[in-house]
């Protein structure tokens, strides 16, 4: 029996037009699916208006979809969810699958928590959805696919034979980008991470996995690192170029290939392309007579886990060999290249006390030079951090965790009051960055959120205009004469109109939450009068952040929305509204009304806000439009 499959990949951006970094795993089981001979229909809803219920049901009665597959990382629980959910309000009798490192991670807990999938695909897709496709098409025994976790009731899970990792990455098909709307994506701006301010940029994946095993990470793509052949990969590349003219690769390789061999033979095939491109480094992998070669080739920026500035605690995430020492060298060394690098440290580690915290911060204050970011640990499930924080009962119920969406937590040698303090700490130190000097606001689109600034860099002193700059975005702005980066800034018309529109909002909200505390945000909070109302309530999920006192408003926990019985939710986290809106649905039925913090960024309130209803109760887990 033929059957129709329908692949959906999740909505990630604010709105449809926004740039977002496209999931290049189910384009390759897209194009596994296609080379096997099965009817596969493929679905992006990042380029798709309206309703999920509406596309889906219209996608689903077109093409008499029968499965419908789905997936995405731990943290898009929401996003996945979703689609599984309204599949089955539209056909229970449709057959839901579900993959990625969602499911890889930990396959039980991810399928009680998602509910409505009814196999999921534990490690690589690529082969076992062509084995899956099969069996189910042959009315054959499921059980013997490997690789699969079968529901067999509302927390019973049948877990098939573990299915090996592919050896052979030359024998996949190259990814189905075309499926998935490539041609609409080259056109979107870059996606909002590293000061990246490219267009056409496609991802590329050379190597599967990584060879180093840090406790913090969860490898999604198999245990072992593999790698594709120079000739496959630049097989691929001439193909795109030629049908994309694509101007810059995102290499979205977990760690670029260490070997020296191989960088010299990629760089001397890659620097006749004139196309630029940026990767993932490991510092202990760096030599300096290959930065010129790479970047000759066309790199563009250098991406580090630096992680801490602590030797006992880079040993204690697993960062064998590396040292601040050798952190030290190497960033000198590549800026003497003049290689821009993009790094970070990340604090809250099990070993992790006040005074290796505080060597870390003053190592990152004493050198401005770089550009270094700095967060706060997270347990993601599938990681050793996270088995630990199961093991200590600090994360108390996985399936929970993962509903609450993966929150930060506590997990370090520090007291909950010392941890608090750190996220202060980080948080204000960020503030201290070098930013855009003589900012103006040269247009504002609303709707879309974006800016058109000019600034004169605060590094170089030259003057550069920025064109269509997301604002609220977790992400920097680079000086094309000097490469450094700075915070985006938030405009003084911007933060006038959202004081009027919040003070609009109180008075008719006698209360207001406002989910997520970015820099950004709590720069708002720190010059803006209305924000100090009682009536304002921000929130976040991470516990460091609820513990803060920002400048007089404490941080809440999201159930503060059902304590205070607040009707009304302003995201500020554009990147993360689609998550977050679905987290809204799910755990705080009395929210009505949710806004994207950039509605309110013009003169005037919109006017479906002015109206009674701001969401439509039948798209309560959409993206704003």
């Amino acid at each position: 029996m033929r059957l129709n499959f329908l692949l959906a990949m999740p909505r990630l951006v604010q709105k449809i037009g926004d740039g977002y970094v496209f999931p290049l795993g189910m384009a390759y089981v897209s194009a596994s699916l296609k080379r096997a001979g099965f009817n596969v229909i493929t679905l992006n809803l990042n380029h798709h208006e309206g309703n999920l219920e509406d596309i889906l049901k219209n996608t689903i009665v077109t093409h008499n979809i029968n499965i419908v597959g789905t997936g995405g990382l731990s943290p898009q629980y929401h996003l996945v969810k979703n689609i599984l959910k309204t599949v089955k309000t539209i056909n229970p009798d449709i057959i839901t699958v579900t993959g990625g490192g969602i499911i890889s991670c930990q396959p039980e807990v991810a399928m009680e928590a998602l509910e409505y999938s009814d196999y999921g695909v534990v490690g690589e897709g690529d082969v076992t959805v062509c084995e899956f496709a099969s069996t189910l098409e042959n009315g054959d025994d499921m059980s013997q696919v490997a690789g699969l976790i079968i529901k067999q009731g509302p927390k019973s899970f049948f877990t098939t034979e573990v299915r090996s990792d592919i050896t052979d990455l030359n024998s996949l098909p190259w990814a189905d980008y075309e499926g998935f709307d490539i041609d609409k994506y080259l056109q979107l701006p870059p996606p909002a991470f590293g000061g990246l301010n490219s267009n056409r940029m496609i991802p590329m994946l050379a190597s599967r996995s990584c060879p180093y095993k840090c406790t913090f990470c969860f490898h999604s793509l198999g245990a072992r690192y593999r790698r594709r052949s120079l000739d496959d990969f630049f097989a691929e590349l001439d193909y795109l170029v030629e049908r994309y003219n694509i101007e810059y690769i995102s290499m979205a390789d977990e760690l670029f290939e260490p070997k020296p061999e191989y960088i010299k033979a990629f760089c001397e095939r890659m620097k006749p392309y004139n196309i630029h491109w940026h990767a993932d480094f490991a510092i202990n992998n760096v030599r300096e007579e290959l930065l010129p070669i790479m970047k000759e080739a066309g790199l563009d920026v250098m991406f580090f886990g630096l992680e801490s500035a602590d030797d006992s605690i880079l040993a204690s995430m697993n960062k064998k060999g590396l040292t601040i020492k050798k952190i030290e060298t190497v960033l000198k060394t590549v800026q003497k290249h003049d290689i821009p690098v993009f790094g970070a440290f990340i604090f809250g580690d099990i070993a992790e006390t006040v005074a290796t915290a505080q060597k870390t911060m003053q190592w990152w204050r004493a050198h401005p030079e770089y550009l270094i970011h700095l967060t706060l640990l997270k347990p993601f499930p599938g990681s050793q951090i996270y088995d630990y924080a199961c093991e200590k009962g600090i994360i108390k119920d996985k399936v929970s965790y993962l509903k609450d969406g993966c929150p930060q937590v506590n997990i370090s040698k520090m007291s909950d009051a010392e941890f608090a303090e750190l996220g202060r700490q980080i948080s204000e130190s960020m503030d201290s960055l070098e930013k855009l000097q003589d900012v103006k606001m040269l247009s504002l689109d609303h709707i879309m959120g974006r800016v058109a600034i000019a600034g004169r860099c605060p590094a170089c002193a030259k003057s550069n205009t920025y064109e269509e700059v997301k604002l609220f975005a977790l992400d920097y702005l680079t000086c094309p004469h000097c490469q450094q980066k700075f915070h985006i800034p938030l405009p003084n018309e911007v933060q006038n109109n959202l004081d009027n529109n919040l003070k609009r909002l109180l008075e008719k909200y006698d209360k207001v939450a406002i989910w997520g505390m970015t820099l950004t945000v709590m720069e708002m909070f720190k010059h803006s009068q209305i924000l100090m109302d009682s009536g304002i309530f921000p929130v976040d999920i991470s516990e460091s952040k609820t513990c803060i006192n920002l400048f007089g408003k404490q941080v809440h926990a999201p159930m503060i929305i059902n304590k205070e019985n607040i009707t009304l939710t302003i995201i500020a986290v554009p990147s993360h509204i689609a998550q977050i809106t679905c987290q809204i649905e799910e755990n705080h039925p009395g929210v009505d009304n949710v806004l994207d913090i950039c509605e309110l960024v013009g003169e005037q309130l919109p006017e479906k806000i002015v109206g009674h209803k701001i969401l439509d109760e039948k798209e309560p887990s959409l993206v704003v439009n």
